[in-house]
């Protein structure tokens, strides 16, 4: 039987069993239930299953800790973990089967937005990062790859996600995207504590390889291919009470990958570090307040070698740490909420300070050192009102006020140089110390210069929101409205939010729900003002001369902005809870990039007259994007299983795919054809994180002898990428253009089918320990995914992950 044809089967199989289960499993509980005879399996005690909640008029879905325990991961990232909520997309390049030891968390996009426009908070504290968060080159010379989040928190430390979609409540500001909230593991009143370990390797992988590639890929010659890693994850958590009052907790965990490599100076290792040391105490006072103070560290590190280059190795580490004072008093008219918190970014890159292109074949150096560093102090307060009953109407009203201060550095402390050009001439004569120069053989003519700089930014932040939570019989309104202001831009940004629901029956059968919002996402602190300059000699003796210079700078922009609009219902259905809803969103002012070019003539020591050109580059608020899905839902748990569908139809455009994007105002003129019809460039569809079609089904159940299985199985449909003919057509949108635009043709990429097991087994009675074994089996087929339409590039085969955890 041909290999398409039995993989079909299978999957049509596998999806067969996931959606007959759980009618089986309910049979096997009725007859667990009603029998009693020997050698039949042994009923379980009833555990209800709450795994999602998906709050009506908030778009919020939650992952419990036991849902995250149960989900299969790879590197255990909260990333990984969200990418089961609806709404929500991975890059197409998520995945890739040349990058199996990377352990970074994966980008991701939420209703739409761009991927560093979303939210991250955890235990109510900031954790967005505004370090170049798009950055995702580490060879850069000028800039240090970024992330959108500080820190990353292992899996293991996490009690509590929550997810905001649509209709967010006023307290949430700082995002155009979504929101996501982490709540680190509880401290509780009870000693206990858990020990875990997990691994995988190579050889427990399946690469999926273009066959032109292949030899390639297992040379392993450079960064671009790792054929052979092994990845550890492991960590301790130890809860203590002090007394009937206080509680605490430590935590300590550790993943690690090791990357072996072929590099051009021989067998080199690559290695990569994520860690987390968490720190939290708990103090009730007898007057109905409490006080809780957490302290997090989240080192990272990794080394890497530049592809061909001798003598390259370079490190770029991140330390950050986070400190949070909270304190909750309950009073007569409602509660009250005082928090502050101090958080410390530092992100530097070790390397050697200059790099010579002696040939193609002979290259040796590094990038120099270089480092940023955020900073951020906040201070929040909050009071919940008690319920309030004015005539007919309860209301709930909570106001609150944050202030944040925020500075960025960005750091070079000795110049860097990247020569290259190289002149061969026996009567070469060097100067003393000219490293880009061999007396009697050659020299290198041209160099790019990175000057020693450091340049810093600070911006403050004031935010005042207002929300009720407003009943009238079977009507629930939730009017609130958001204040910000920014040093930055020294405007207010008014952001008015508003959703409503209806229950049409009085009993939560039939529940219809409606909102239109406004999000402001903040501002962006570029990587501060900084420059390099390109320079040539005539001679290896003559003076270096500057032809020309790249400034990076900032100017005045304004905080980009979302408009929101959705409508849904909620229905009671076939014992579960259906949800449909609609989403249609408009960017407005998003961040692109614009540059001014000039030039400057001068008159050297000889009378000759040399012209120097600048470029001069800065973001602007030209970038726009549109936005609309469709996304429904239906779950149901019942004595120890739990069942979702969930997906998502969308449609997205864009002028820009992130804020390193040139988009002018001329480009908004600007038009292209596809498929028989002109288009402006901002209508362009999203060129990733757009599939039109993507579907998720979650199974979850708690077998006899302690055993639990889940299952997630995605559907990312297919999809048309647009590819420039390089053939070009008269405007009649815009006659005026410079040149005709291109015409853009559709390629299509297949969709995709996965399935990703989690199995658990409590060993029993296992000495004064609660062992339990884990195995996560990722691309349980092996589907083999083409991540792109060109490069001989899919995504990683099946991936075992065996673990254990001991519980006391």
């Amino acid at each position: 039987m041909p290999a398409r044809i039995t993989t079909f089967l299978i999957n049509v199989l596998c999806l067969s069993i996931l959606m007959v289960t759980p009618v089986l499993a309910a049979a096997a509980e009725q007859v667990n239930t009603n029998s009693t005879g020997e050698g039949l399996l042994p009923a379980l005690p009833a555990v209800q299953v709450e795994a999602q909640r998906i709050a009506p008029t908030t778009g919020t879905t939650i992952l419990d800790r036991e849902m995250i325990e149960d989900l299969p991961v790879r590197n255990g990232s909260v990333n990984e973990l969200i990418g089961i909520v609806p709404g929500t997309q991975y890059s197409e390049e998520y995945n890739s089967s040349y990058l199996g030891g990377e352990i970074f968390p994966p980008p991701v996009s939420v209703s739409g937005s761009r991927f560093y426009d979303n939210s991250y908070t955890i235990d109510g504290l900031n954790n967005k990062s505004i370090l170049n968060p798009a950055g995702d080159l580490p060879d850069n010379a000028y800039t240090l790859p970024g992330y959108p989040q500080k820190q990353f928190l292992n899996s293991r430390l996490i009690e509590e996600i929550t997810v905001y979609n649509s209709n967010i409540p006023a307290e949430y500001g700082g995002f155009t995207g979504g929101h996501i909230d982490v709540k680190t593991v509880e401290a509780t009143p009870e000693f206990w504590g858990q020990l875990s370990y997990r691994t995988t390797n190579d050889s427990w992988t399946e690469f999926h390889l273009d066959p032109e590639k292949k030899e390639d890929f297992f040379k392993a010659e450079n960064s671009r291919y790792q054929p052979e890693f092994e990845k550890h994850d492991f960590g301790l958590i130890l809860n203590a009470p002090l007394s009937n009052d206080t509680v605490f907790l430590t935590a300590y965990q550790k993943i690690l990958s090791r990357i072996r490599l072929n590099h051009i100076d021989g067998p080199v290792t690559l290695n990569r570090e994520r860690e987390n040391v968490l720190l939290k105490a708990t103090h009730d006072f007898p007057s109905n307040a409490r006080i809780s103070f957490s302290g997090l560290y989240s080192p990272t590190t990794a080394t890497l070698y530049l592809d061909n280059v001798r003598g390259s190795r370079y490190a770029i580490n991140q330390d950050t740490y986070s400190f949070n004072l909270q304190l909750e008093k309950t009073l007569p008219a409602g509660t009250v909420t005082a928090q502050a918190g101090y958080s410390k970014q530092r992100v530097k890159r070790q390397s050697p300070t200059d790099k010579y292109r002696w040939d193609a074949d002979d290259i040796e150096g590094g990038m120099g050192n270089l480092a940023y560093a955020q900073d951020e102090l906040l201070g929040k307060l909050d009071f919940m009102l008690r319920t309030v009953h004015w005539g007919a109407t309860n209301h709930r009203i909570k106001v609150g006020l944050e202030a944040k201060h925020s500075s960025l550095l960005y750091q070079r402390r000795k110049g860097s140089h990247y020569y290259y050009g190289t002149v061969e001439d026996p009567l070469t004569t060097c100067l003393p110390e000219d490293d880009a120069c061999v007396n009697g053989e050659e020299y290198l003519k041209n160099r790019t210069v990175y000057l020693a700089a450091k340049d810093t930014s600070t911006s403050t932040d004031l935010g005042f929101y207002l929300q009720d939570s407003m009943v009238w019989k079977r009507i629930e309104l939730f009017p609130g409205v958001r204040i910000s202001h920014s040093n930055l831009t020294n405007k207010a940004q008014i952001a008015p939010r508003l959703s409503s629901s209806l229950d049409i029956f009085g009993d939560g059968s039939t529940v219809l729900f409606a909102g239109r919002n406004r999000y402001y996402t903040s501002t962006l602190l570029e990587q501060g003002h900084y420059s390099y300059s390109s320079q040539t000699r005539a001679g290896s003796m003559d003076d270096w001369e500057t032809t020309s210079v790249r400034d990076f700078v900032d100017k005045d922009i304004e905080a980009p902005y979302a408009d929101e609009t959705t409508v849904g219902i909620i229905q009671k259905l076939f014992g579960g809870e259906f949800k449909a809803q609609y989403i249609q969103k408009d960017h407005h002012k998003e961040f692109a990039r614009t540059s001014e070019k000039s030039s400057e003539t001068y008159l050297d020591e000889n009378g000759d007259q040399k012209t120097i050109t600048h470029y001069t580059y800065y973001l602007n608020n030209n970038g726009r994007s549109e936005y609309e899905s469709i996304l429904i839902s239906w779950q149901r748990s019942w004595a120890r299983h739990y069942f979702e569908a969930n997906g998502n139809w969308q449609i997205s455009t864009s002028s820009n795919n992130d804020y390193s994007g040139f988009f002018d105002e001329e480009d908004a003129t600007e038009t292209y054809w596809y498929e028989g019809k002109e288009y402006f460039k901002y209508e362009m569809p999203k060129s990733d994180f757009n599939r039109p079609v993507v579907l998720n089904f979650i199974y979850r159940c708690k077998l006899p002898y302690a055993i639990s299985f889940t299952n997630t199985t995605k559907y990312r449909g297919k999809y048309w990428r647009l590819k420039n003919s390089g053939e070009r057509q008269a405007s009649l949108l815009n006659p005026e253009q410079a040149t005709d635009p291109f015409i853009y043709q559709k390629v299509k990429a297949k969709s995709a089918l996965t399935f990703d097991w989690n199995l658990r087994w409590q060993v029993p009675e296992f000495s004064r320990f609660d062992v339990v074994l884990n195995l996560d089996v990722l691309n349980v087929f092996n589907k083999k995914i083409k991540i792109r339409d060109y490069g001989g590039e899919y995504e990683l085969g099946r991936q075992f992950w065996a673990g254990i955890d001991f519980n006391f």
